[in-house]
């Protein structure tokens, strides 16, 4: 019987399906889900709590800055899924509507998938095409198909399949049933075996002192296929090892954040199960067949045999999906914790900027590189004679008793801007800095107005200061005089509203109207954009 949980959140009130995606969530409101008593209930890994409330017992949660599909789970007293629930979390309702999310999410995708991963509750539909990934793509992958792969490779090893080989071996003579030509010719080269074959003799020695050698058959366990099933069960449990380590360090590096979800308390039961998941297949690599194996190995003649045999079959596929890398495409089976909703508009804002940069200014050749690792410091430049155009996502800007970080410099403390883009030529430099912001608030984005001071005050490239400060916000409905180009004109800060690919387009146009403000730099640029269309 399917297992219906009730939720409220505020006087609305619910039921959630188990096995099926369940709307109605948004992220930073409060959901009370009511207890069943002998269960557990797990959001994303993590345990949720009884609390009471006013003589109510509920399990309280909510989503933090994130929209997507989460996993939950209910477990019985013995600790086994009794039902599964998929949250469908979406974005607040005062910045960007479910469709304009998804529609960020694939645009970044379709750029650099590793943009969008992350290691919040959500996650989002993922392929399996690349060559990308991490512990956290991996044990996500390990926890869907690991139990299945483990429950295959028991009942291999319950019965395995075998070769039928032969070989020769010594017996007593008493013991023989048959004997092939090759046995008594070998035995009629000795005097005792010639008095025992042959009818004429007169003294025969005891059956038991003389041994033949005679053909043995037998089932052999080493062979292609358990050779292929072992090479797979070895490269899981390494693939296990090395996610623990990953996860581990990812605990002990994580930085407390008000806008990321805690990953440490999600982290330890990830890190059981796949200790768990491990155990299990170390028990199966000492027993039989693969514990006698003289080699793991693919073969031709093993995938022939596995292909044939539908328990071989089934822990080799679960074994490949366990074990394969990326996330392009889409796959309705599998998803993939994404990136907090802030961050997915912030890098889709750097997309949108480098996408429009190269739109406007196609005659330049454009490259990217990773200044550091991870995803920190994203640079991407465009180069045509002696024009330079860059766009850094996370430039470091170390404060200005330190070394210039290739031009950058910070007049009080080290900066981070989320994007820069510069223009360097003969005739000029231009210097732009734009801080994207997932708010639409009036108190809100006045606050966040802070940071355009400070980036416009204090950041300087190449000892110059930037020509324009702006934040990037979804919605520019309560502060229309920031989002003015003349107060920008004005005072060289505001704010820019970009949800959508149209409000993309007019960025673009307005970033080609600044960097080009210089008249002999825009004559050689209008130059260079002529003779490419020529």
């Amino acid at each position: 019987m399917s297992i219906i949980l009730q939720v409220e959140q505020g006087d609305a009130r619910f039921d959630l399906h188990p096995n099926q995606l369940n709307p109605g969530f948004m992220e930073r409101k409060a959901y009370r889900f009511t207890p069943l008593e002998g269960f557990c209930f797990y959001i994303d890994d993590v345990l949720i709590e009884t609390v009471d409330q006013n003589g109510v017992c509920a399990w309280l949660w909510s989503p933090g800055f994130y929209a997507g599909e989460v996993a939950a789970e209910l477990l019985d007293d013995q600790g086994r899924t009794a039902a599964s629930f998929r949250l469908d979390v979406s974005a607040a309702d005062n910045k960007l509507g479910g469709q304009e999310f998804t529609a960020m999410i694939e645009a970044i995708l379709d750029f650099d998938p590793a943009l969008v991963l992350g290691t919040e509750e959500a996650q989002f539909g993922i392929g399996h095409d690349g060559a990308l990934t991490n512990p956290h793509l991996q044990y996500a992958r390990l926890r869907r198909y690991g139990d299945r792969l483990q429950r295959a490779l028991k009942q291999i090893s319950q019965s395995p399949l075998t070769s039928l080989k032969s070989d020769r071996m010594s017996v007593s003579a008493h013991t023989v049933k048959r004997l092939d030509s090759a046995s008594v010719r070998k035995a009629l080269r000795g005097p005792a075996g010639q008095a025992i074959l042959h009818p004429g003799s007169t003294q025969r020695p005891a059956l038991n002192t003389f041994r033949f050698e005679v053909n043995r058959s037998y089932e052999e366990e080493d062979n292609p296929a358990n050779q292929a099933v072992g090479l797979v069960l070895f490269d899981v449990l390494r693939r296990c090892r090395q996610v623990v380590k990953g996860l581990q360090h990812a605990a002990a590096t994580e930085v407390a954040s008000d806008t990321r979800s805690a990953l440490a308390s999600r982290l330890v039961r990830r890190i059981a199960f796949t200790e768990s998941l491990a155990r299990k297949l170390e028990r199966l690599q000492r027993a039989r067949p693969f514990s006698i194996l003289t080699d793991r190995r693919l073969s031709a003649a093993g995938l022939n045999a596995i292909s044939a045999h539908p328990v071989y079959a089934r822990a080799y596929r679960f074994g490949w999906y366990a074990l394969r890398s990326g996330w392009l495409g889409k796959d309705p089976d599998e998803t993939l914790w994404i990136s907090p909703t802030w961050e997915i508009y912030e890098r889709w804002c750097f997309v949108t900027v480098v996408s429009q940069l190269q739109r406007q200014f196609p005659e330049l050749v454009w490259s990217r590189e990773y200044q550091s690792v991870g995803l920190k410091e994203i640079l991407w430049r465009g180069k045509a004679a002696d024009i330079t155009v860059e766009a850094c996502y996370q430039v470091r800007c170390p404060a200005i008793d330190q070394a210039a970080h290739r031009g950058f410099q910070s007049l009080s403390r080290e900066r981070c801007p989320d994007i820069v883009v510069t223009l360097e030529s003969p005739w000029g430099k231009r210097f732009l800095v734009f801080d994207a912001k997932y708010r639409s608030a009036r108190s809100s984005v006045l606050d966040a107005m802070e940071s355009a001071h400070i980036y416009h005050d204090c950041l300087r490239w190449k000892g110059i200061k930037p020509d324009t400060s702006l934040l990037l916000i979804p919605r520019a409905d309560e502060v229309p005089l920031l989002a003015s180009p003349t107060y920008h004109s004005d005072y060289g800060i505001g704010a820019w509203q970009i949800g959508a690919e149209s409000e993309g387009e007019a960025l673009g146009v307005e970033l080609k109207r600044i960097l080009t403000s210089i008249p002999i730099a825009a004559a050689q640029l209008q130059s260079g954009a002529t003779g490419s269309a020529s």
